[in-house]
């Protein structure tokens, strides 16, 4: 036992004698005219070092050296392109007694790179390589000089660096912008061709307004070619922003990368826009893929992504708001082409599937096929239910023979439209052309299925080809084009509305349960301007309507009949309790519409025992009507009045609807009905001659007397 403590003291002080004759015969600093010449010879710049390189004991045999810098040329911001505060390197023993220096760990304390591009393009790492390529042309070797003490060259070899505390100054006087490196902290393994080497960093600086703080590990395989390294095991996070958005944190982590190989990649981040105490939109992402980067850096394919989003904010149509993406993409670079396929979109309970393809450029073009189920725009926007708006907000018609209207309630207050146009300049950032089908589509209220949309949209012209849909137990379809390449913009519009229910129809749309039937719409309009203003006062088209088996509500044509022939005998109408209800068989009218005014002269209604042709205009702007039925009573007692309206035969019965869209008012009109009937006027005469002779008796025969009962009667029916 006491042997093998001997054998072991004595390797000791034979290693301790070993290291003091080293140190005692082997001098570092014999190094420094041979590192500086090198430096010279291969950069044109010079080495400085300040202080002595030294020997270190302490915690393994190592060499230390303080105050490096190479040094800038002249007329550039900062003296040196790089400097270190210190540094540290262990060393092998036994190589160097074969004159071979490996160094294992290379430590390097308060290191600072400065790099500077002047505004005429000259930069300070220009003649780096340009000095090395004129030595190399030169015939000049980088072999190591021999000290001048030393007969035999010197190897070195180099294990591994550790950054502390490095700093970095990246300022482009051309554009103004420079990038800060505040602190880097980086530790790299031994760099060997075909072996797994750790890493580290830690890094935090600014480029511009951009902040960044970020840290990461890994491990990487450097390989002869560059493309062939390698990098596994990627744990990347940290934050970055400026003052109007930031990615508060994130994480990036890659299981393998290497070019033209899968990897799968896991990444997580949270951010917000806006100030910070109150930013106007917040939100994270999560979400797993893979990715593939062929050799040729042209190619970058995506599969099996899923991405899941949140988002709050008071922009959103709905705030919190989730969002879901999945699908694969490839994305050509040298094309500035990215092709998605599989695509699955979601937005809360909304879905859509498709394909899609993005071109790059000044302007990019989307084009897109996709399809979904269903979506409730209406629970997106906040709409309120179309029929409960209707019901809330249609005023009761007033309904009377007299001029006035014996129970008239005042229109409801109009309120005045805006002139503002709507910003339409995004229409000129993108090009896009696709198809979006939908099983169910809710909008205002109303209930779409089977929805076909097709567009284009070109330079801010957007070409609306086809839309076409079922709708409240019909068809709509529609075509346009909306111009926004000049201020107003202009539009073209064509609807079709074929086999619909009128009635909820309106109720929706125009919050008026006036009309009822099933038919047909027709609608050609164009214009210029947008603003609710010029929509109604600037639009020029036509418009046509056909309706079978419907009603009107609000006007009971016999009732007001009634009331006529009242007027015409002197008798009071008899008070039937009827629903102010006007049924019809058939209802046409085509309107022209231009400079604020929907008119038209051929409407025409078929009722059970009346025939009604009405005229009259509409004011777009106001919302008021002006419209005059002529209603005539045909040869039946069966329809809708009985025998009372059998009397009326031949006789014409003006009808005039006036007053606001929401609150229209029906009256008989008197006046027209006294002038505007030579039946009337016979019949009127005739009771009159039996009215003079029952109390005139032969007197009645005179012609004085005839001629003012004639002039009477012409006041009475003008």
């Amino acid at each position: 036992m006491k042997k093998i403590v001997y054998i072991l003291l004595g390797l000791a002080l034979a290693a301790l004698v070993a290291i003091v004759a080293l140190v005692s015969l082997i001098d570092p600093n014999q190094f420094k005219p041979q590192l500086a010449e090198q430096v010279k010879k291969n950069t044109g710049r010079e080495l400085v070092m300040e202080g002595d390189i030294g020997w270190r004991f302490w915690p393994s045999l190592g060499l230390s050296l303080e105050k490096v810098a190479l040094r800038n040329p002249a007329g550039f911001a900062e003296p040196d392109l790089i400097r270190v505060e210190k540094g540290e390197a262990s060393v092998a023993l036994l190589p160097l007694l074969s004159h071979r220096l490996e160094i294992g760990e290379v430590t390097l304390s308060g290191a600072h790179l400065f790099i500077q591009t002047k505004a005429d393009g000259s930069s300070n790492l220009a003649d780096l390589v340009k000095d090395k390529e004129q030595a190399q042309a030169g015939g000049e070797t980088s072999t190591p000089a021999s000290p001048a003490s030393e007969s035999q060259p010197w190897e070195i070899q180099l294990q591994g660096v550790v950054l502390e505390q490095a700093s970095a100054l990246v300022q482009d006087d051309r554009s103004g912008i420079s990038s800060r490196l505040e602190r880097l902290d980086l530790s790299l393994g031994q760099l060997t061709l075909g072996e797994w080497v750790p890493v580290t960093l830690a890094a935090k600086g600014a480029r511009g307004e951009l902040a960044f703080d970020i840290k990461g590990q890994g491990e990487i395989k450097l390989a002869r070619d560059a493309h062939d390294s390698e990098l596994k095991n990627l744990n990347l996070s940290g934050s970055l922003g400026d003052p109007k958005q930031r990615l508060d944190d994130f994480s990036l982590k890659a299981d393998r990368l290497v070019l033209g190989e899968w990897g799968s990649l896991t990444l997580s981040l949270n951010g917000a826009q806006g100030e910070a105490a109150k930013p106007t939109l917040a939100g994270s992402l999560d979400g797993t893929l893979k990715a593939r980067l062929d050799k040729g850096l042209q190619l970058v394919e995506v599969s099996d992504a899923v991405l899941a989003a949140k988002l709050t904010g008071e922009g959103l149509p709905r705030s919190p708001l989730s969002l879901k993406l999945a699908g694969f993409a490839r994305a050509e670079l040298d094309k500035q082409r990215i092709t998605l396929t599989n695509l699955v979109m979601g937005a809360d309970d909304a879905l859509l599937s498709g394909n899609g393809v993005i071109k790059l450029g000044a302007v990019p073009s989307i084009e897109f096929d996709l399809k979904g189920d269903k979506l409730d725009l209406d629970a997106w926007l906040g709409a309120q239910d179309g029929a409960k708006t209707a019901a809330s907000s249609a005023a009761p018609a007033t309904v009377s023979a007299g001029e006035q209207g014996a129970a008239a309630k005042p229109a409801p207050s109009a309120q005045a439209l805006s002139t503002a146009e709507p910003d339409l300049s995004v229409l000129k950032l993108v090009d896009l052309a696709g198809e979006l089908q939908l099983d169910a589509l809710k909008v205002k209220g109303l209930d779409l299925s089977a929805v076909d949309l097709q567009l284009a949209l070109s330079g801010g012209q957007l070409n609306l080809k086809q839309f076409s849909a079922g709708v409240a137990g019909g068809q709509v379809s529609a075509s346009g084009v909306l111009d926004a390449r000049q201020q107003p913009a202009s539009y073209q519009v064509h609807k079709r509305i074929q086999g619909v229910d009128i009635r909820p129809l309106l109720q929706t749309l125009a919050q008026n349960d006036r009309l009822e039937g099933k038919g047909d719409l027709d609608i050609q309009v164009q214009g210029r301007g947008l603003s609710e203003q010029a929509l109604r006062s600037e639009m020029q088209g036509t418009a046509s309507l056909k309706l079978s088996d419907g009603a009107l509500h609000g006007i009971n044509l016999a009732e007001m009949i009634r009331e006529a022939r009242a007027t015409l005998t002197g008798k009071g109408a008899e008070q039937v309790k009827e629903a102010r209800k006007t049924d019809f068989s058939d209802l046409s009218a085509s309107f022209q519409i231009g400079n604020g005014i929907a008119s038209s002269h051929d409407i025409q209604l078929a009722a059970p025992a009346l025939r009604v042709q009405g005229q009259g205009q509409t004011a777009l702007v106001p919302e008021t009507l002006d419209l005059l039925f002529l209603t005539s009573v045909v040869e039946s007692s069966k329809g809708q009045g009985g025998k009372t309206v059998d009397e009326l035969n031949d006789i014409t019965i003006p009808v005039r609807i006036g007053g606001h869209w929401q609150a229209p008012s029906y009256k008989l009109d008197v006046k027209e009905l006294l002038s505007n009937n030579k039946v009337l006027e016979e019949k009127a005469r005739k009771e009159a001659e039996r009215g003079l002779k029952k109390l005139l008796g032969d007197k009645a025969n005179d012609e004085g007397i005839k001629g003012a009962a004639d002039q009477l009667l012409k006041g009475l029916f003008k």
